[in-house]
């Protein structure tokens, strides 16, 4: 079979994540695999040394622009005729709503679009959200079927006209990885992020304002983004600077969750995000806010604890909490392990997205 994924940043977030993956396997498998992708960034590397085919398009970017939309749209077209695929696999909103429609006009036999999390649940104006709710229901309409990576996902969208037979939850999977060995013993807090506003990292300082007064403790900030002068100035200005670490693009950031103590994702809007599986996934005790597809991971007080989003005071609590009970992080982390053993099976995924592609 002949499949293309697409997506619009190469970057290395947990859409670009899922499309490596998928891509990996379907190659194993001895599928053609191509990756159709905006940029030069981590993910036409990685997808590089697995030597798996990709097509770089100059035009396409996240940001609207109508004159480098247009010739989006034209290189996509260019490269569906000429490769003639089976599926198209579609991620994100850029390239969902540009290839599904490009897809359909060429007369692909199956249009595959993934929903990771909805543009219009991001904070933003109101004129912003109807717009990108047009373009995306326009993307699912266009699709053949719609892949929602929790259940969340499905039910922001269930009610739609003429959506509801095209909708498919199929979670996140994930698979076992190596993690490096620690090497400093001072407690620690952490994340894995792309720094931009609706990851919550401006709640997370404020409650790290409060809680590193009178401890000894330190807050690393891996991943980069367009929010980082932000908050480092965020940071600096209440006097915290030296208690928190911004790594910045760190390569496979998962291997070093073994130098955390306490996974934070104080999120204002998630699908199903990949790095809390990963904590969990090494015994990690987490922290997040309820939104999204997290409850569907996290059932607070049993295998993690849950906040509201926005809300630095309760963020602050759980943290003081945690960090004075070495025997709740311990059972928290270990029934979040299993949990995520037990429902986010990564073979489970990919048998379920292929029998879609047929």
């Amino acid at each position: 079979m002949k499949i293309i994924y697409g997506i619009t940043k190469s970057n290395f977030g947990g859409a670009q994540r899922y499309v490596f993956d998928l891509a990996i396997e379907m190659k194993k498998q001895g599928h053609d695999v191509t990756v159709l992708c905006g940029s030069q960034g981590t993910l036409v590397k990685k997808l590089e040394q697995e030597k798996v085919r990709i097509i770089v398009l100059k035009s396409l970017e996240r940001d609207i622009s109508v004159l480098r939309d247009i010739k989006s749209f034209i290189e996509i077209i260019e490269v569906l005729r000429k490769e003639k695929p089976d599926v198209f696999h579609i991620n994100s909103s850029k390239m969902g709503g540009l290839g599904a429609l490009v897809a359909r006009l060429v007369g692909i036999r199956k249009i595959i679009f993934t929903a990771h999390n909805w543009a219009f649940n991001w904070p933003r104006p109101l004129w912003q959200k109807v717009i990108i709710k047009l373009l995306q229901w326009l993307s699912i309409m266009f699709s053949h079927v719609t892949i929602c990576v929790s259940k969340k996902v499905e039910d922001d969208v269930a009610e739609w006209p003429f959506v509801k037979n095209k909708l498919k939850t199929i979670l996140i999977g994930i698979k076992e990885f190596d993690l490096a060995s620690r090497t400093d013993n001072t407690f620690t807090v952490g994340t894995t992020s792309e720094l931009h506003r609706v990851k919550g990292l401006d709640v997370l300082l404020t409650a790290w304002n409060k809680f590193i007064k009178g401890r000894q403790a330190k807050l690393v900030l891996m991943g980069d983004g367009e929010e980082r002068e932000n908050l480092e100035n965020m940071a600096k200005n209440l006097g915290i600077y030296d208690s928190v670490e911004f790594k910045g693009f760190v390569y496979n950031a998962r291997s070093l969750l073994s130098n955390l103590d306490i996974f934070v994702m104080p999120s204002r809007s998630e699908g199903m995000p990949y790095s809390i599986l990963e904590a969990g996934l090494v015994g990690l005790p987490v922290i997040a806010s309820s939104v999204g597809g997290i409850p569907e991971i996290i059932e607070s007080g049993t295998n993690g604890v849950l906040v509201p989003k926005e809300d630095s005071e309760a963020l602050f609590s759980s943290l003081i909490l945690l960090s004075e009970d070495r025997e709740l992080r311990k059972r928290l982390g270990t029934n979040l392990k299993l949990s995520i053993q037990e429902d986010f099976s990564f073979e489970k995924m990919v048998e379920k997205t292929f029998q879609l592609y047929l």
